[in-house]
């Protein structure tokens, strides 16, 4: 696959499955594109262990199957809880509110053994990095209401993923949530029971500062 083509595969896949959560387009970057093909070109199933965001895929036929599996993953995320797990990460990356670039790289692999890789092998790179501890509410969000009624967050999926294979990595970097956002606005957010200390608006949403 030329260049080109990935680039609007992955960034047509990715901001299609950002729209639906409340997260801005992203935009493609040279340098995260670059690092991902250095990493790619050895085809091995591992992460890079470099300083962004990152999600691996191999045996889909083209990047927008592989993303569409990321996103996928929504189906088992839990909202209300707001956390990372390993059958989530994926998912939670792709659309994750701070992120704001990506560079991708496919290359076609054949090696052997418990790390070898088989197929095409899909490496994408994204800056901020998500999956950042304690952020979880505010980057990972959905129109709507949870089970429990609160603003801005959605139903917890239940049903589970088949597909080629893919892998995680984790941030653990512990930071303590300080915000949240709901999509209502002022009066009408006090009288529903919201009593958040200070309210600032941001797009669409208001984010109101915890006591």
């Amino acid at each position: 696959m030329s260049s080109d083509s990935l680039q609007a595969q992955a960034l047509n896949s990715t901001n299609t499955w950002r729209s639906e959560y409340l997260a801005q387009p992203i935009k493609w970057n040279d340098s995260l594109a670059d690092y991902a093909q250095d990493w790619a070109k050895g085809c091995v199933w591992q992460h890079s262990g470099g300083p962004h965001g990152e999600n691996l895929a191999a045996g889909f036929a083209n990047a927008t199957l592989a993303i569409d599996a990321w996103g996928d993953e929504e189906k088992k995320y839990n909202f209300a809880k707001g956390k990372f797990t390993e059958e989530t990460g994926h998912f939670s990356q792709l659309v994750w509110r701070n992120t704001t670039s990506i560079g991708c790289a496919e290359v076609e692999c054949n090696t052997s053994g418990d790390k070898g890789v088989k197929g095409k092998f899909l490496v994408c790179e994204y800056d901020p990095p998500g999956n950042v501890q304690g952020q979880f509410k505010w980057n990972v969000m959905k129109s709507g209401m949870d089970k429990n009624g609160n603003p801005g967050f959605g139903s917890e999926g239940a049903r589970s993923l088949t597909s080629p294979r893919m892998l995680v990595l984790a941030l653990a970097i512990a930071r303590a949530a300080t915000h949240v956002a709901v999509e209502c606005c002022g009066a009408r957010c006090l009288s529903e029971g919201y009593p958040f200390a200070r309210e600032r608006r941001l797009e669409r949403l208001c984010i109101y500062d915890l006591m």
